[in-house]
This record gives structure tokens, sequence and C-alpha cells, in this order.
């Protein structure tokens, strides 16, 4: 996701407009998070027989975002220590509750080039090395037609804070 521009990253996206941006896994389909704050209703089509992956909540951080992160232990502490902050998680598939997988980064660092335009707030973009860690949802393939899917979690503050609905047409 850090490598699409802001004005058209699907995290940043609040009606689903740009859900299909760079869906190249012909088996996955991957439904973006949010940047957090306000909720978002997101509508979008899938095609039939692709499985669907998105985050309930995570959190990615490199040197460029916060430069006083300096070391690899400090980058990986810091996403460890605000994903183990985590205490309301929902995932609800057309009703009913889905199983939640927290996931660290595997491997533990991976490299992400951001446009100056770009949603991860790395000043005037660039290349670096990034961490994540966080709490995911996989689905196998839904059926043809219509389903609902809402995912939201918070931590202990209420200050990170994801909700997003999807209204999502498998044809």
């Amino acid at each position: 996701m850090a490598a699409i521009p802001a004005h058209a990253n699907p995290a940043a996206d609040e009606i689903g407009q740009y859900g299909g941006m760079d869906q190249v896994d012909r088996d996955v389909w991957f439904l973006a998070g949010t940047l957090g704050g306000k909720p978002v209703k997101r509508k979008c089509s899938i095609p039939a027989g692709r499985a669907i992956l998105f985050p309930v909540i995570n959190y990615e951080m490199n040197s460029l975002e916060k430069p006083q992160l300096r070391t690899e232990s400090e980058l990986v502490g810091h996403v460890q220590q605000d994903q183990d902050d985590i205490i309301n998680l929902d995932a609800i598939v057309d009703g009913e509750n889905v199983p939640i997988y927290r996931v660290k980064s595997d491997p533990t660092f991976f490299a992400i080039t951001a446009p100056e335009d770009n949603v991860v707030l790395i000043p005037d973009g660039g290349t670096t090395q990034a961490t994540a860690d966080g709490y995911w949802v996989f689905l196998k393939p839904l059926h043809l037609g219509e389903h609902d899917i809402h995912f939201s979690g918070s931590c202990s503050a209420g200050i990170r804070k994801v909700n997003a609905r999807y209204h999502i047409t498998v044809s």
C-alpha cells in the first residue's frame, strides 16, 4: 500500500472506488484497512474464486517515518508495543464473527518505496526497510452474490482505532 499514491490509495479511500488497485494475485483479493480515525463504508466487486485477506488493525514502521528509531530492534519493539496494546478486535462476515490472527512481519524487515504523495507519512517519499505487526483475517472464497464485511479494532486509550464496512459483490 505504501507504493500507491495517497490520492488513489485504497487505505485512504472512504467509499471503495480504489478497491481494485494493484490486485495482482489471481487467488487472493486484498481488502484495504484504514489509516485510522473516522469509520469508512466501502463498496467493491471481487472476482469469484478469490480468497479474501484484510487487516483488522495493523501497524507498519520504518526509520524514514520515525528517524529516532535507529536500529532494527527499536523498530520491531515499537510495532510490537503498539500491537500489544490492542484490546478491541472484531471481524464480522455476513453477520457471523470470524477468527482474527496476529501476524508479525515475515521476514521481519521488508522494503517499501513510497512516492512523494504517500499515506505512510514519509516526507518526500523514499525507499527504506520497514517492519509490521497486526491482526488479520483470511477468508476462503465467498459464494457469488452480495456480502457484508465489518472489521474494527482499537488500543486501550482509543487513540489508534479502525472501523471499516465493506459491501462486496462477488461475481
